[in-house]
């Protein structure tokens, strides 16, 4: 399902040494990610969030404090996936289907790829999990502790996978190219985006700002899709410790902008905050050349 990043040539991750078939050849890492991101393709030395800020997060999905969110991502993928295979004939006439690929544009440290394809799993998916970052820190923090899945270094932009290798594409908190995902997205396969709605941790901002502006709810048309569900989900975080509100500060850019003592400030006053999230889930045209 992968091809190269110079040449577009197929290529396979499993094999030692890892090179297609023009010679361009590509190192795996010890914890078994393996970078596609060529250095000419880099805009800067480190692109993308830093450890500090990955670590952050990776601290703050350990409390799973976004548990609904991601059982909310499970049950939409769960149910649309069922609906899509209607039908259809089974693998082993059990109820069992062929294996779904699901990959993760902007995967970070992980976490939501691998809620998903554990979720999906519980539900008699046969789940094949992988994922992209342009942040290398992040990728091999996702390499690390999910070993089910295949992470490599990547910008979303250009996805070195081939067209229509994909099943299910994520795009959370993350951006990327419409164009990319349906390129490498199979005829009505599935794109889910979690993005910010507009009293995502506001009381956080109250905390920042003095006149607070509510997030922006992104509408616009994906060409190529079908717009299958446009919601809102929200739910209360409620802090059990300094420590649980720390973690939510810091993986956002307010830990890193604003002067310790605020910090500090803020860490006493925040009791509780709201998670607030805009979910579409688009299906991909059958009919549509990409």
């Amino acid at each position: 399902m992968w091809h190269c990043p110079l040449c577009k040539a197929p290529i396979s991750l499993i094999a030692s040494p890892i090179r297609c078939q023009n010679s361009h050849s590509f190192d795996k890492a010890k914890s078994g990610y393996v970078n596609l991101l060529p250095v000419q393709f880099k805009k800067s030395k480190a692109p993308g969030d830093d450890k500090e800020m990955v670590k952050a997060r990776r601290e703050f999905h350990q409390l799973n404090a976004y548990g609904p969110l991601k059982e909310k991502m499970v049950s939409l993928l769960q149910r649309s996936l069922k609906d899509l295979y209607a039908g259809q004939p089974t693998v082993n006439g059990q109820g069992e289907h062929g294996c779904i690929n699901v990959f993760d544009a902007g995967c970070g440290e992980g976490s939501y790829l691998d809620a998903i394809t554990q979720g999906l799993s519980v539900h008699g998916f046969d789940v094949q999990g992988a994922g992209s970052d342009i942040a290398k820190v992040a990728v091999e923090l996702a390499a690390k502790a999910f070993k089910q899945a295949q992470f490599v270094v990547a910008s979303s932009f250009e996805l070195p996978l081939e067209t229509g290798s994909q099943d299910v594409m994520l795009q959370v908190f993350a951006p990327g190219s419409d164009k990319e995902y349906f390129r490498v997205l199979k005829d009505n396969g599935l794109l889910l985006t979690i993005d910010p709605a507009q009293k995502h941790l506001f009381e956080l901002k109250q905390q920042v700002y003095a006149n607070p502006r509510p997030h922006e709810l992104n509408d616009s048309v994906k060409e190529g899709f079908s717009l299958i569900k446009n919601e809102t989900f929200s739910f209360p975080i409620t802090f059990e410790s300094r420590e649980h509100a720390l973690a939510l500060i810091k993986m956002t850019p307010f830990y890193w902008k604003l002067p310790k003592g605020k910090i500090d400030e803020i860490v006493e006053a925040l009791k509780s905050v709201t998670a607030d999230f805009h979910i579409q889930l688009w299906k991909k045209h059958s009919d549509v050349e990409a």
